[in-house]
């Protein structure tokens, strides 16, 4: 038997045996396995044959339409001329043949009374001609003029408003009035159609239609209509 001095020296290299021989076993696995696989070829041999391939057939033509030929108009008829009249042959007059002069044994004829004139035909008077009729009017122009001179009439005659609030707040602003009209000029209806935010001012704007005038229509105006609606614009300023 070793002694404890000589194991204690060789205590290293017995530690490394164990992972010595495992490697030895792994080898020798290794070995063996490789032996196992073995390469299977296959004993037919693979013949590779290359084909040509045939080139695409060419494009075939197109078959060309022969144009259909146009029908032969049969020909036409050839007119025949037209006799040319020729023109009549002018007959000469017979030369005049001068009067036999009076013989001296031919009776003297007495001479015809001359015979009473007709009266004369009084001449037909032509029928008056009515005097041209004058142009029309235009009537755009008329009514344009009418309105005018309403929307005059209405600045005219307003009213600033008075009073301790007017005085006070002075409001400034346009009202704009709407009023119906008969042909003779009375006041059918009216009302505001656009505000000023002020009630003064719109109370004065309903104060100026009701104590206006305003004149009839024109006759050429407003053809067919017995009442008319009109507008107007009231602007009041303080003074």
């Amino acid at each position: 038997m070793m002694n404890a001095p000589a194991l204690f020296r060789l205590r290293e290299p017995l530690a490394t045996l164990p992972s010595l021989v495992v490697l030895a076993v792994l080898i020798l696995a290794g070995v063996q396995k490789a032996t196992e696989l073995q390469r299977k070829e296959d004993p037919q041999p693979v013949q590779i044959s290359l084909m040509e391939v045939p080139p695409p057939p060419p494009p075939q033509p197109k078959p060309q339409v022969e144009p259909q030929p146009k029908p032969v108009e049969p020909p036409k008829k050839q007119e025949a001329p037209k006799p040319v009249a020729k023109p009549a042959p002018v007959k000469q007059a017979p030369a005049p043949v001068d009067p036999a002069p009076p013989s001296a044994n031919a009776p003297i004829l007495p001479a015809t009374p001359p015979q009473p004139s007709a009266p004369a035909t009084p001449p037909v008077q032509s029928a008056p001609v009515a005097p041209p009729s004058p142009p029309p009017a235009n009537t755009a122009n008329i009514e344009q003029t009418y309105v005018g001179q309403l929307r005059a009439h209405l600045n005219s005659i307003k009213r600033y408003p008075t009073g301790r609030e007017a005085s006070t707040l002075r409001p400034q602003g346009k009202v704009r009035m709407w009023f119906v009209l008969k042909r003779d000029g009375s006041v059918v209806d009216s009302g505001i159609e656009s505000s000023s935010n002020s009630m003064l001012l719109d109370d004065a704007a309903r104060k100026t239609i009701n104590r206006a005038a305003f004149a009839p229509f024109p006759e050429e105006s407003y053809k067919g209509e017995s009442t008319h609606r009109f507008t107007a614009d009231l602007e009041f300023i303080p003074v």
